[in-house]
């Protein structure tokens, strides 16, 4: 169940929370606390259970504070069966997760409308998701050691980052709490033309130490995960990239003062794809296959936080985080890069007669010297990449009481990336430096338990940017009865001129690759975000609840890929230009409704939105070209104007069930048709997407054979009807963009989870 609000806590070391970064939560039946003479009463099993915030022992309601604010615990994660990061938010409203290519399956979340890069993804309330990690990243991370999920949608805090545009997903790990080891095995099947006899795998294990005396603790974990390629309409090229994953680490949390918390945390995850031509050119040379995406990534993340209460009116927290990641990568293949003519120094003559014997229909015509792909410049090198990115990010937070209605948070934060990106024969190579320096103050008075009104600003001083950019936020909560809330949040911020996740994936487009490269005069893009809506709690016990959020974004000099700049001399590339285009706005209603009935617990959300452009925008082909023809549109691409989830679940602690639902409405989707034989460009249209109905259900059972082991076997089905885009292009030619709808096709899975 996601449980809305935020918090009002009287304790200063919450300036985090004030600023609704939650250090902590736990459901007010696991923690064993009582109520206080201003909370409501203790809620009884058949009520919606209070999510509750603490940033040392004193748990409070999240419903007190201004900022609106949703949680995923480990009850959502678990019932949904969730294996990684980009699984677990599907099932929030006005989140979605989209694939974004057929080849590599680069994925992205969106929030209200608006595109990845303009949510901010934290861990423990850091930014260790660097601009790189952001393209294939939040499919890299496993939800084993995942405590809880924090969303928060819009803004209202000085603590978020200026780009925390349309929100921020804050990832907070599981600390360790018991003498425990935890071992999980999960199996899946997915429909289609699997590249390989082995099911999907994923095999991982926990283990979790605290000594007697509680002071310290420490979390071992580590992860294996497989999954095969699949050709979901039998062309030969997959839809689904092959994948393997190894991700671990260590987590060490202490107390080593009263009222302080020191926590040391390092995580290391290395996942290869892999994805194009299905069968045996998963495992040849990627530049010997007929089309291949091939991507190896390693990223090492370390983090220390420290925080400590000094006496009952001031708090202090530090902390900074550290991540390198690297890629190999190869872009390509024979269709779009050709192959080295007899004679020259990359000749082998071996990989036509190779490629004969894969695809026989198509191999003449690439290995036709006059054929429209054969490229004389070609060298085994091409389409070979390496890209490295750091980023580390710091900062120093305190808060003050001033009298008994107003608590003052203040503090600093710094941000520093570097990213170095070589793209053989692309014509691309980045080398950039970034560097954020941001200080905030904000202050949160709460006259009366009625009202909370949380006001301040930061001030931004960017590498990229002239002129420090100051952005004030604030947000009001106003609650006339103790079941009712209303609360209205406001918020500017800016991107900043930067290389971002979108920009450093490379499309293979009918043949040829698509790079982006950024304009000269690239300007930062700036927004204001309003949201406004009530928290309605009704029934026996608060056992419902009904909430709203009207939410409007205002885009100012909007960040824009404008694909008619291709340089016509170089027809092996398409270089399209990020640079400014006008303005934007997103704006729409989300409505959720829950309930709690005994053992069941139930959801239902849904969106209507709308996300335009301040005029026509050029979303792909060339003005003036007859065949490569421009589509021009208002309308944000892919971005479904209607969306909802709903699910059900049953726990009483033995038997677990689950089933739910994602709709998703009709898209504009840009398609660059291609003749499937040759790679002939045909023409450029706007198709519309139909509407989807993903299903999922699953069924579990647990037994406790002795007091300190439990077993619990799981199994289900992601996609029970099948779901799935039917009009997915084809061959070697095909548009990979061309995606829309759920992720991947019906899979049947197992599970077995072991603790003792």
């Amino acid at each position: 169940m996601i449980q809305r609000g935020c918090h009002n806590a009287p304790r200063p070391i919450l300036c985090r929370a004030a600023c609704c970064l939650v250090l902590a939560v736990r459901t007010a039946a696991a923690d064993g606390s009582g109520t206080g003479p201003d909370q409501p009463p203790r809620p009884s099993r058949d009520s919606l259970p209070p999510v509750v915030v603490t940033g040392s022992d004193s748990p409070l309601p999240l419903v007190d504070a201004p900022v609106r604010m949703e949680v995923i615990g480990a009850e959502s994660i678990t019932a949904t069966r969730s294996p990684r990061l980009a699984d677990a938010v599907e099932w929030a409203t006005g989140l979605r997760v989209e694939s974004n290519c057929q080849n590599c399956n680069t994925s992205e979340i969106r929030m209200l409308g608006l595109q990845q890069r303009y949510v901010s993804i934290l861990t423990d309330g850091l930014q260790s998701f660097s601009s790189l990690a952001g393209v294939y990243g939040i499919e890299q991370i496993p939800m084993a050691t995942i405590d809880r999920i924090e969303i928060v949608k819009g803004g209202g805090s000085t603590l978020h980052g200026p780009g925390a545009v349309a929100g921020v997903v804050n990832i907070v790990p599981r600390d360790p709490r018991l003498r425990r080891f935890t071992f999980e095995a999960n199996t899946a099947v997915m429909e289609g033309h699997r590249s390989g006899s082995a099911p999907n795998l994923d095999v991982g294990g926990v283990w979790e130490f605290v000594p007697e005396r509680g002071d310290w603790g420490v979390l071992l974990h580590g992860v294996h995960g497989s999954t095969q390629a699949v050709d979901v309409d039998g062309d030969g090229f997959t839809e689904v990239a092959r994948r393997r994953l190894d991700a671990g680490g260590l987590r060490f949390v202490a107390r080593p003062f009263p009222e302080s918390r020191l926590v040391l945390d390092y995580s290391r995850a290395s996942e290869g794809r892999r994805g194009g031509e299905a069968g045996e050119g998963l495992d040849v040379p990627p530049n010997e296959a007929l089309l291949a995406e091939a991507i190896d990534t390693v990223r090492d993340t370390g983090t220390v936080q420290f925080r400590s209460e000094a006496g009952e009116s001031t708090a202090f927290q530090a902390g900074v985080t550290a991540s390198a990641t690297g890629r190999d990568s190869h872009y390509g293949g024979i269709a779009a890069l050709g192959h080295a003519p007899p004679g020259s120094p990359g000749h082998d003559p071996g990989v036509m007669a190779r490629l004969a014997a894969r695809r026989p229909g198509i191999a003449p015509a690439v290995a036709d010297p006059a054929g429209p792909f054969f490229n004389p410049a070609w060298t085994p090198g091409l389409g070979f990449g390496r890209t490295d990115n750091l980023l580390v990010m710091s900062e120093a937070v305190a808060s003050t009481r001033i009298g008994d209605s107003h608590r003052l948070g203040y503090g600093a934060q710094w941000r520093h990336e570097t990213i170095e990106d070589r793209q053989e024969g692309l014509g691309r190579a980045v080398g950039a430096t970034y560097d954020n320096v941001g200080v905030f103050l904000q202050d949160e008075w709460s006259p009366d338990e009625r009202w909370s009104l949380m006001a301040g600003t930061r001030l931004d001083r960017h590498s990229e940017i002239a002129n420090p950019i100051l952005s004030p936020r604030g947000a009001l909560r106003y609650s006339p009865s103790k079941s009712l809330d209303w609360r209205l949040a406001v918020s500017t911020g800016f991107r900043a001129p930067e290389v971002f996740d979108e920009d450093l994936h490379i499309a293979n487009v009918g043949g040829a690759l698509e790079v982006v490269r950024l304009a000269q005069d690239l300007a930062q893009e700036s927004s204001v975000t309003v949201t406004f809506g009530p928290d309605w709690r009704f029934g026996e016990g608060g056992r419902w609840r009904l909430d709203g959020n009207l939410f409007h974004t205002g885009l100012r000099d909007v960040f824009f890929i404008d694909p008619g700049s291709d340089d016509p001399a170089t027809p092996d590339v398409i270089e399209s230009t990020k640079g400014n285009r006008g303005a934007a706005q997103v704006f729409g209603l989300e409505l959720n409704l829950g309930a709690r009935f005994g053992d069941f617990l139930g959801q239902i959300g849904y969106v209507e939105q709308r996300s335009r452009y301040g005029e026509d925008q050029l979303l792909i082909g060339t003005v003036g070209d007859p065949v490569d023809n421009p589509v021009f549109s208002r309308d944000f691409e892919r971005t479904p104007e209607r969306y909802g989830v709903g699910r059900i679940t049953y726990d009483d602690g033995r038997w677990s069930a689950f089933l739910g639902g994602k709709l998703t409405g009709p898209m504009a989707v840009p398609h660059n048709l291609n003749d499937a034989q040759t790679g002939q460009r045909l023409r450029n249209v706007l198709s519309e997407s139909p509407w989807f109905f993903a299903v999922d259900i699953g069924l579990g059972r647990t037994w406790t054979p002795t007091g300190r082991m439990r077993l619990t076997a799981s199994v289900g089905v992601r996609n029970l009807f099948n779901t799935f885009q039917d009009d997915l292009d084809a061959g070697p030619f095909r548009d990979p963009a061309y995606v829309y709808g759920p992720r991947f096709p019906r899979t049947p899975y197992l599970g077995l989870k072991l603790e003792f």
